[in-house]
């Protein structure tokens, strides 16, 4: 718009200062100097248009630049703007990772920490496991001493009774005293086994009831003989075993060994094993205190316990056959 109102004003002056007609009475000097003036005002009025066209030309170069300028401004203002948010975007950004960067590092050393404590207590924990298996292993041995001790006393308890003799079912009476006993076991030797009547009442070292007299006791208390030798006190077994009826007064009476309990239930644990070889006729014993034996191959075999019949039996196929449901009955038990 600029440009069409430039154009107008320079029409505009092209017709004001157009040459008037040549006069025709004019002469020729006059018409040289008016030419010259004429030329003059020529070169001056193309001047000013060219200086009237650059001027709109600069004016509108100038608003398009002051517009580009403006809408420069505006996008430098909004680019900014966009800086200053993304800067601070950043700088939040940058303080979350100093804190995430803290937060790292207090857990690093959190678990460092934690690592320490857990070495120390696999430390402690090897330590209290190594006390432990000390514990264990003393334990161990004390205990395989005690079983030594307590079957070294069971030995000595067993060496100590050997000699003796227990009779159970004998009457009691009040006032009893060892001469009464004495002569109550002469009369039982004499009614049972006359033949060792004088060998077995010359070698009767101590009788005597054990415990205290009750009234209130169902059944009388045994009597314990001990022998001067155990010779006797076998001989005395056998005779009993043979006759196969002790009485006393005509009342049946029991004649056995004197056995501690856990002798006793050695000897009862025995008993199927013991039956199984007498019925195969291997000539089973159960010799003082608890030891079985038997004929194999020929040859007399003791054992003092289970574990070591089942270590003999797993070298003789038909013997550990024969044994086999016994034993497996024991070892479930």
């Amino acid at each position: 718009m600029g440009r069409n109102q430039c154009k107008e004003e320079e029409n505009t002056r092209n017709q004001n200062t157009s040459p008037p007609r040549k006069d025709q009475n004019s002469s020729p000097g006059r018409e040289q100097s008016w030419m010259e003036n004429d030329c003059d005002k020529m070169m001056e009025l193309d001047f000013r248009r060219w200086i009237m066209r650059n001027f709109c030309e600069l004016k509108e170069h100038v608003l398009n630049q002051c517009k580009e300028t403006k809408n420069l401004e505006k996008r430098v203002e909004k680019r900014f703007k966009e800086m200053i948010t993304r800067m601070d975007n950043l700088e939040r950004n940058m303080n979350e990772l100093k804190e995430l960067k803290n937060t790292i590092r207090e857990l690093h050393e959190a678990c460092t920490s934690f690592n320490s404590r857990v070495d120390q207590a696999e430390k402690r924990i090897s330590e209290v496991e190594d006390q432990l298996n000390e514990i264990k292993r003393e334990t161990k041995i004390r205990e395989k001493s005690t079983k030594r001790n307590e079957q070294s006393l069971q030995e000595m308890w067993d060496y100590v009774k050997r000699p003796n003799l227990c009779l159970k079912g004998v009457p009691e009476c009040d006032e009893e005293n060892e001469s009464k006993l004495e002569n109550t076991i002469q009369d039982i030797i004499q009614e049972n086994f006359p033949h060792l009547a004088r060998q077995a009442n010359t070698q009767m070292q101590e009788i005597q009831r054990p415990q205290r007299y009750s009234s209130r006791r169902a059944t009388p208390r045994h009597i314990i003989v001990r022998c001067t030798r155990v010779k006797i006190k076998e001989k005395i077994l056998r005779a009993a075993r043979e006759k196969g009826r002790v009485t006393h007064k005509g009342k049946p009476i029991r004649l056995t060994a004197d056995l501690s309990a856990e002798t006793l239930q050695a000897r009862r644990e025995w008993g199927p094993i013991f039956n199984i070889l007498k019925e195969k006729n291997f000539q089973p014993r159960i010799s003082y205190p608890a030891k079985l034996s038997f004929r194999s191959e020929g040859k007399i075999k003791s054992f003092a316990n289970k574990q070591v019949l089942r270590d003999f039996v797993t070298t003789g196929p038909a013997l550990q056959e024969l044994l086999k449901e016994a034993l497996h009955i024991e070892r479930n038990n």
